[in-house]
Order: structure tokens, then C-alpha cells, then sequence
């Protein structure tokens, strides 16, 4: 039988990551921080410092995304290889250590976005694809399982996974760590990969620490289960 795995990651930068990390470590869960050093959608004393970045590689994987948080698909070539080219030597000299993984801000890029990863030297790119229950056949395109936040276009699929059932239809996309902590379940009986991401500023806005730590506490401290880092997967 397929061994199951549990990977996290979590995007952009943000300062409110350190927050995660604490619980991260409470249940002794791997992640992937993937870290945008001059992300302009947000203020610069609001993102992570290079202090703190510094810490946080010491227990985590830290990951590129980009410079300053495009949407690569919407700049052009020169640009886009420009920002992910900088995103790696910038935390690579930084943090002295190989930085193996990407992720593409917003889920946005192109075949050409792809290659530019690749001939980067990174090992695997990550994207916003969610209800996978494996980690695909490409590794620059990463799916995820579940993002801590509720998608309407993921009602389709939320109610194939619940078997058309209007009142678990309802429950698994109001209730995101439900759908988790359903989906965990599966893999762990199956195998496979459960992936959770999300945005720690999301968690803080959103109010959804509670949440967060009831799906932590379902998916953590089991030994017939790998738990990873998303540059680990390959």
C-alpha cells in the first residue's frame, strides 16, 4: 500500500508567519514557507526580516516566490525570469543554504513560467490546485489538498468527494478543517499526500486559528505517516 504523507506550506512572507510556526512546532508539523522579500501588497515592516528569516530556515524549509509577488502569467518573459532568478539568489545568499523550492504567487504562470523555474535550478514548483490527493507527475506543478480558506469553485468537486450529499456538500465548504480532516482520513487509510496550505495573514483576518490547530491536532503525531517538507516530496 501507498505510504501517506502530510506536507504544509504557506505563502508570501508575511511576519504573521512566525505565529504559524509556533504551531507548526506544538504538533511537530513540517511546512514549506514560501517567502516573497519584497512582496508590495503588503507594507515592508509587515513582512518577515531577514532576522526572522534567518530563524525560521533553522526548523523550516524556506521556498521562493518570486521578489516582489507578480502574477507571472500577466508580465512579461524578462520580468517573470527576472523576479524568480532574484527570488533564488536572494535567499540563497541570505540563508547560505539551497533554496529547492517555488511557488507561483496566485497560482499564475504559463509552460514558459515553468521552464524559467526549472532552468533556475529549482527542484519543484508549487501551485494554488486544490483536492489532490497525491503529489501529481510533475513536480512543477505541485498540487495541494486543502487551503485553509473556502472556495466557491470548489463546490463541484466538494460534492463529488461527498457523494452528492447536499447537507456534507454544505458542511465540507463552510467547514474547511472538516473537508481535511476527511481527506486526511482517506489518505491515511489509502496513501497519498495531504497537502495543506494557506496564508498566515489569511488565518490572523480571518479569525481561523481555532480552526487551524482542531486540523493540526487531527493530522499530526501519527508513526504510520511521513511527515514533510514540500521540498522533501521528491
Amino acid at each position: 500500500m501507498r505510504k501517506a504523507i502530510v506536507t504544509t506550506s504557506w505563502d508570501d512572507g508575511h511576519k504573521i508567519d512566525l505565529k504559524l510556526a509556533e504551531l507548526l512546532r506544538k504538533y511537530d508539523l513540517r511546512g514549506t514557507f514560501y517567502v516573497a522579500p519584497e512582496n508590495r501588497e503588503f507594507k515592508r515592516e509587515d513582512l518577515l526580516s531577514d532576522y526572522q528569516l534567518r530563524k525560521l530556515s533553522q526548523d523550516f524549509e524556506i521556498g521562493a516566490h518570486t521578489m516582489t509577488h507578480p502574477r507571472l502569467g500577466r508580465i512579461s518573459a524578462a520580468q517573470a525570469d527576472k523576479e524568480i532568478r532574484e527570488s533564488k539568489e536572494y535567499l540563497e545568499k541570505l540563508l547560505d543554504k539551497p533554496v529547492a523550492s517555488f511557488c507561483y504567487p496566485g497560482g499564475d504562470y504559463s509552460f514558459l513560467n515553468e521552464r524559467q523555474v526549472r532552468q533556475h535550478g529549482f527542484k519543484l514548483a508549487r501551485t494554488v490546485d486544490r483536492l489532490a490527493l497525491d503529489a501529481g507527475s510533475n513536480p512543477f506543478e505541485l498540487p495541494t489538498t486543502l487551503h485553509a480558506y473556502s472556495h466557491r469553485s470548489d463546490i463541484p468537486k466538494i460534492a463529488r468527494i461527498a457523494r452528492f450529499d447536499p447537507v456534507k456538500t454544505w458542511e465540507y465548504y463552510k467547514d474547511w478543517e472538516t473537508l481535511g480532516m476527511f481527506l486526511f482520513d482517506k489518505i491515511k487509510e489509502e496513501g497519498g499526500v495531504f497537502h495543506l496550505w494557506g496564508h498566515s495573514w489569511e488565518i490572523e483576518e480571518c479569525r481561523y486559528w481555532g480552526r487551524l490547530e482542531k486540523l493540526f491536532k487531527h493530522i499530526s503525531g501519527y508513526g504510520d505517516v511521513d511527515y514533510l517538507t514540500n521540498g522533501e516530496l521528491i
